[in-house]
């Protein structure tokens, strides 16, 4: 089975909350925003009512909390102070999850935090802290090679290892940063990158370097154009339909 994963419950406009619709019946699991970037109670909600009707494996998606930057801006804040966030946007999301009756699984970071997460081992501890606050069952969703990783399994916790099908990959594995030209996939690159994937277990980076990536989920983002033509073509390229 190939786990496709999705970030969502991010969508502000009917126009992406139709997308997110048309989305969650096409994966297997959902990072699910929980207030510090995007998110509220309603989209919460929804969420999780989705993950229990369509048996989609449900997750918190915290950030940075800065929704006015989505998230994606650096932020220097005390360690304290983002761990009572983290902990606070993860365990809103768990109470709203229960009582739907579904199980919050795991926890992926967003953005900013996600990106310095991947290199800052002491970002990466008090993330792992916020959630092992909330409930030590939870895993943690990050690149194998991440600080987040390393973190994760010093403490305990349970690592799921991410790769992207709509990403660009450097040669040291690494993401190209969104604004790079060429850093977000085309469908058919994307449709091409999973199948790279998964069937051989790398991807193409972007100086041509054959790259390993080890992974226990793909992820596609819900907010790039096409989103769900990407993952339609996906799942044909992966013989999922």
């Amino acid at each position: 089975m190939i786990d496709l994963s999705c970030d969502l419950g991010e969508a502000s406009t009917d126009s992406e909350r139709e997308t997110e619709a048309r989305i969650w019946p096409l994966i297997a699991s959902a990072n699910v925003a929980c207030g510090g970037h995007a998110g509220n109670r309603d989209s919460m909600t929804y969420a999780a009512r989705q993950a229990r009707q369509l048996g989609v494996h449900l997750g918190a998606h915290p950030s940075f909390p800065d929704r006015e930057n989505f998230g994606r801006k650096p932020m220097v804040i005390a360690p304290e102070d983002l761990l009572t966030s983290l902990a606070d946007q993860i365990a809103t999301l768990r109470r709203i999850a229960g009582r739907e009756g579904v199980d919050l699984r795991f926890v992926k970071p967003h953005g900013a935090l996600y990106n310095q997460a991947h290199r800052d081992r002491a970002l990466a501890a008090t993330i792992v802290a916020a959630m092992r606050q909330v409930d030590p069952a939870l895993a943690i969703v990050a690149p194998a090679a991440s600080q987040m990783a390393v973190a994760a399994r010093t403490a305990g916790t349970s690592v799921i290892a991410e790769a992207f099908a709509d990403r660009r990959y450097e040669p040291t594995g690494e993401l190209v940063a969104r604004g790079t030209p060429g850093a977000l996939l085309t469908v058919d690159e994307a449709a091409g990158q999973a199948e790279h994937l998964v069937r051989e277990g790398i991807a193409i980076a972007r100086d041509g370097t054959r790259v390993p990536i080890e992974f226990d989920t793909v992820c596609i983002h819900a907010d790039m154009e096409r989103s769900v033509e990407r993952l339609m073509a996906i799942r044909a390229r992966l013989g999922m339909q």
